[in-house]
């Protein structure tokens, strides 16, 4: 039922009571509202009713009387006599009505009652039994007159109880409260009273409306604790709206398209707090005092098309304050919808998020600088989310070792499945140590898997991220491949080594040397005079062997520590290894198929002929034993240039151009421990007395002391590939390759001085010379040396040694020799050069030089072929 303000005492449920009742306007008695007992009992339906007046329903002439009877109308209900109201059928239905005005209005309601059914006192109590409302009447000392069926349901008291009763006994507890105060005010003033009270004993909030009567006190009354609840409740969400952290801003639904837009209606303290608008200055304008130059006009146009289809919008935008300092707001804009479903508000809770947006725009910059930085460096950079279990690489790891970090594993498994299995378990146990303790920082060293199968060497850094607890949370770390590096100070390493060994050769070489000499020589005279003593003889032979190859031995190990003096000439070295191809078919079985191939254009190269003659037998010795069942020897020689990338990874190296000659074989080839080892001294792989482990080692000193550069390519199964890398040589002419072999053993006349200061040695050089027909004279040292120099104008030829005591060796002493005799001839002898004569491998320029251990014949023709120099 649709009344006006007076209405919410009956209720809807007014509508369907058994008491006729109706409302109309004063003025024009036009009908309003019925309920359905009205319209039943007049006929009319509740439609035809509406368009009627009430002056409609009365006999013409009692339409002026009925008039003049509303006129004493007020708020309090008022009998309006016995009225004749015609029925739809024609006929008088008589009726007694009571009315009251509604509000401040001009509506009436009027309740009609059956004249003829009832008591007026039944009629009343009828009517006062129906209404919604609890209804008491008290008399003039308190006692309950009267108590309506609703009033006994609030209270929880009946009627027989409380009937003749005193109200302040009955309700002891309400003695003292404001309900005497205002019942009493309402029976002093004469006037209406209306409040609000909590009343314990029954747990019910009560609404009271309190009038004075004839005979005493009428109480109208209802239970509104519910709307207390609700009304408490909006309470306390509008205190806790005012008091929460997040924005709260109300608007006006419409006009969403006018230029200014929907109108704020309610803002919250944070919205004061956070802006710097008051609520006067927000109240009635619209959102947009908060926008400004960066506020996003593609974000505004997004949530304006929603709010135009009655969408929810969730936006971040920024806003500026009162003072046009900007901050960030996320918006969450809801539309809030009446009980007939119409929209008539915008809710809008908004967040400060100011903080989080800088937050992640430093985060933001920070991942774009760590991105930048991963870019620019060569390192493999990771990182690895240990709670989630996912690790990140930058894109080196596939420049590097050609894992696309797309494609791999996202865990840490990524990491372990690619480690060498030796280094895996101690890797992954030292990462897990970590992990479980409390340090920040890791690092290891260990070999990691290329995409092609082969490991290379990486040191690996990281540091731990842990969280408050401890707990670590995130490795980050960079890898860097450092195979270069080790394998540099491997070879490094290996030629310190070998340094070391040749030292140790050295200070061996020299005295052992002598001692071949006074040996080798012994074992030749003894030979030449047991020519007929054939079992004395052999032996005396085999002496000599035995000296030779001490000798080969001692020169082996002064060859691979770079220590022997080198007679270096400019090669044609096509025509040198072409001219060993009988050399190596005799030294070769048959079943091995030998090719020399020469390119075109070959340059030359300044190499000791007959070095590199032993060398490239030595290898193809070694070609060999590895094709037992035969195979093929290739020996090619080409033109090569090393460039500066590649001559910085290997150890004195210098870029340029060089002659190279490769030696391949189809052999078993090598393991790659074994390949680590090629050029140790004593390394073999050999059956013990089938090799002396020096070959390959003799040729890498030989190559190192040329200045050259040596690289050794080997797989089982797969043969093995040297390469000797000679620097070119830019001289047009080259030399012959050795001396003449018909050179015939000769002594002569001439006069010679000997320096030597091991008593043997010089023992045995001096009776050799005289042997030969020489004068000879002896010293031991160099200072005695220069004094019979001094006495000795005649002396033709110094031949001294090298290394001598008493501080001055045999470069010192011929340099002195010479100031005093111009044009003296000079012949060295040494079994250790050290730097006197021999510099950057190769004798000086001039110099000659008889190496010990030698034969008689040796020393005769070198002597010789001095003295016969111009």
């Amino acid at each position: 039922m649709v009344s006006g303000e007076g209405d919410t005492q009956f209720g809807d449920a007014a509508s369907t009571l058994a008491i006729p009742f109706c409302c109309f306007d004063a003025a024009s008695l036009r009908i309003q509202d019925a309920n359905r007992a009205f319209s039943t009992a007049l006929g009319y339906s509740l439609e035809a009713l509406k368009e009627m007046t009430w002056a409609e329903l009365l006999p013409p002439e009692d339409a002026g009387a009925f008039r003049a009877a509303l006129v004493g109308v007020g708020d309090g209900f008022a009998d309006l006599g016995l009225w004749q109201l015609r029925q739809l059928s024609g006929a008088q239905w008589p009726a007694t009505i009571r009315g009251r005005r509604l509000g401040q209005g001009a509506s009436h309601l009027v309740f009609v009652t059956v004249q003829d059914r009832a008591t007026p006192v039944d009629r009343v109590r009828q009517m006062l039994d129906s209404i919604s409302d609890g209804f008491i009447l008290l008399d003039h000392d308190w006692r309950f007159l009267f108590v309506n069926a609703q009033a006994e349901r609030i209270i929880g008291r009946s009627r027989e109880t409380l009937l003749g009763s005193n109200n302040w006994e009955v309700f002891p507890e309400a003695v003292g409260t404001v309900v005497e105060q205002e019942y009493r005010r309402a029976v002093e003033t004469g006037e209406p009273v209306r409040f609000r009270v909590f009343f314990a004993p029954l747990a019910i909030h009560f609404e009271i409306n309190a009038e004075q009567t004839p005979e005493g006190l009428a109480v109208y009354f209802r239970d509104v604790t519910r709307e207390h609840m609700r009304e408490e409740r909006l309470r306390l969400l509008e205190a806790a709206l005012s008091r929460q952290s997040d924005i709260l801003l109300i608007t006006e639904a419409a006009p969403i398209n006018a230029p200014d837009g929907p109108r704020i209606v309610y803002v919250n303290d944070a919205f004061v707090k956070r802006t710097g608008f008051s609520r006067d200055e927000a109240i009635g304008a619209t959102p947009r005092i908060l926008q400004g130059p960066k506020t996003d006009r593609a974000e505004l146009d997004r949530i304006r098309r929603a709010l135009e289809s009655w969408r929810p919008v969730r936006a971040e935008l920024i806003n500026y304050t009162k003072s046009g300092k900007e901050f960030w707001l996320e918006l969450d804009i809801v539309p809030i919808a009446d009980e007939s479903g119409w929209y008539t508000h915008w809710v809008s809770v908004e967040r400060d998020i100011t903080e989080r947006k800088q937050a992640e725009e430093e985060t933001r910059l920070n991942q774009e600088r760590f991105r930048l930085v991963t870019q620019a460096t060569h390192d493999i950079i990771w990182d690895w989310d240990v709670r989630a279990d996912r690790q990140w690489w930058n894109e080196n790891l596939q420049q590097v070792f050609g894992h696309d970090p797309a494609q791999i594993e996202p865990g840490l498994e990524s990491w372990i499945n690619r480690l060498h299995p030796d280094d895996r378990d101690a890797a992954v146990a030292s990462v897990h140590t970590l992990l479980s303790g409390s340090d920040h920082f890791w690092s290891g060293e260990y070999r990691f898997r290329h995409a092609d199968g082969h490991y290379l060497t990486v040191f690996d850094r990281s540091f731990v991220i842990r969280d408050a607890r401890g707990k670590a949370i995130r490795m980050l770390g960079s890898m860097i491949d450092i195979s270069t590096r080790r394998e540099l100070e491997s070879r490094l390493r290996q030629s310190q080594k070998l340094e070391a060994v040749g030292q140790l050769t050295g200070g061996v070489a020299h005295d052992f040397n002598n001692l071949l000499t006074v040996i080798l020589g012994n074992a030749e005279i003894l030979a030449s005079h047991l020519g007929d003593q054939a079992r004395l003889r052999a032996l005396a032979e085999m002496t000599a062997t035995a000296a030779e190859r001490g000798a080969e031995l001692v020169n082996r190990l002064l060859a691979f520590s770079r220590k022997q003096a080198l007679d270096p000439r400019v090669l044609d070295v096509g025509g040198l290894i072409s001219g060993m191809d009988a050399l190596l078919r005799r030294a070769l079985p048959e079943s091995i198929d030998i090719r020399i191939v020469r390119a075109a254009d070959l340059w030359q190269a300044e190499i000791d002929a007959s070095q590199l003659e032993a060398a490239l037998l030595n290898l193809a010795l070694n070609a060999r034993d590895a094709m037992p069942r035969g195979g093929h020897l290739t020996i090619e020689m080409a033109n090569a240039l090393l460039g500066d990338d590649y001559a910085a990874s290997e150890p004195e190296l210098a870029p340029g151009r060089y002659v190279l000659i490769s030696v391949t074989d189809s052999g078993k080839g090598m393991v790659p421990e074994v390949l680590e080892r090629v050029f140790e001294p004593f390394f073999t792989t050999k059956e013990v007395g089938k090799g002396s482990g020096l070959g390959l080692s003799m040729v890498y000193g030989f190559v190192k002391q040329s200045r050259g550069h040596i690289r050794v390519y080997s797989e089982p199964g797969e043969g093995t590939c040297v390469k000797l890398y000679f620097p070119r040589s830019t001289d047009t002419e080259t030399e012959p390759l050795s001396d003449s072999t018909d050179a015939q053993i000769a002594g002569g006349a001439e006069s010679i001085l000997v320096v030597e200061d091991d008593a043997m040695v010089r023992e045995h050089l001096v009776a050799s010379l005289i042997g030969l027909g020489y004068t000879v004279h002896a010293a031991e040292t160099g200072l005695q040396a220069l004094e019979i120099l001094r006495e000795l104008p005649g002396l033709d030829l110094l031949f001294t040694d090298v290394v001598l005591p008493g501080g001055m060796n045999g470069r010192e002493l011929a340099d002195a020799a010479r100031s005093l005799r111009t044009g003296l001839k000079v012949l060295f002898t040494s079994g250790y050069s050290e730097n006197a004569i021999v510099h950057h491998g190769r004798l000086d320029a001039g110099v000659e030089l008889l190496g010990k251990p030698y034969r008689r014949d040796e020393l005769a023709v070198k002597v010789r072929k001095v003295l016969d120099q111009g």
